[in-house]
């Protein structure tokens, strides 16, 4: 019951509290942002259909996933006037897709952790760089 009185009596500590609530919370929220989802998952939902990429560095293109698992992405770095084309072979490795690229990236294959942003929306990526996938 002190306690309760002490906090009542001053508006400052209130407010502290909730500041302090507050910032809590929100420092919590970008953790949430990416939800792990597992790889497999993502590439049954995309196989068959057309996409939109979007890259951190602001490459943007459209592709789509064959059957046999083959990515065809048509794709304009930002610096770049003309569109330029590029497939990958797709592996699922757990919560990981695997694509070997021949120019896309930098070319060469990696592994890509994925993570959901929004509903339909896909991330993969490596430390601070990234791209979003998704279905149209």
């Amino acid at each position: 019951m002190n306690l309760l009185r002490a906090i009542i009596a001053s508006p400052r500590r209130v407010v502290c509290a909730a500041f302090a609530i507050g910032t809590l919370v929100g420092a919590t929220l970008p953790a949430e942002a990416g939800r792990q989802v597992h790889g497999g998952d993502v590439a049954r939902l995309l196989t068959g259909r057309s996409f939109r990429i979007d890259c951190v560095d602001g490459t943007r293109g459209r592709g789509q996933v064959s059957q046999a698992g083959v990515v065809n992405v048509l794709y304009r770095r930002p610096q770049e006037q003309r569109e330029e084309a590029d497939r990958a072979v797709m592996r699922v490795r757990g919560v990981e897709i695997c694509l070997a690229w021949k120019q896309f990236n930098g070319g060469g294959g990696g592994c890509y952790p994925v993570s959901e942003e929004a509903a339909g929306r896909y991330r993969l990526s490596t430390g601070p760089a990234w791209c979003d996938i998704s279905a149209k």
